[in-house]
């Protein structure tokens, strides 16, 4: 049986810490933990630090030899280059995109997800496929 081997995994998290998404009314109780962290206990940037290794330590342990990379509240350009990096990396092998978008609005029918721009002002449309 041909198996295919893991070897690049991008970890893009879109957290924006203690601000909601403009299309979600949370009502409380709501969920709170990601990655089994509550990103409300910490200030932003630390929370969303810690939310990305607790993610890439959960990943290794499934996949220990797979070269990792964290992108934390990236910018659209970030992401593609992230995509296209790990693309070469592979070669024909497989790479894992994961992205948690907790702090952007939901994906659209169209498939997009959604990313900040550079200033953090605005989101932008990001196509799955490009």
């Amino acid at each position: 049986r041909d198996r295919m081997k893991t070897v690049a995994v991008g970890l893009v998290l879109c957290v924006n810490p203690g601000v909601d998404p403009p299309d979600v009314i949370r009502t409380p109780p709501c969920a709170r933990l990601l990655c089994w962290i509550d990103t409300l206990l910490l200030p932003p940037s630390r929370a969303l630090e810690e939310v990305g290794k607790a993610l890439q330590a959960q990943y290794e342990r499934w996949q220990s030899r797979a070269k990792y990379r964290t992108l934390l509240d990236p910018a659209a350009e970030d992401v593609k280059r992230l995509c296209a990096a790990m693309r070469r990396t592979a070669r024909e092998d497989r790479c894992l995109l994961h992205y948690a978008g907790h702090g952007v609005p939901r994906p659209t029918a169209n498939g997009e997800v959604w990313v900040f721009n550079r200033a953090y002002t605005k989101y932008i449309p990001l196509t799955v496929a490009d």
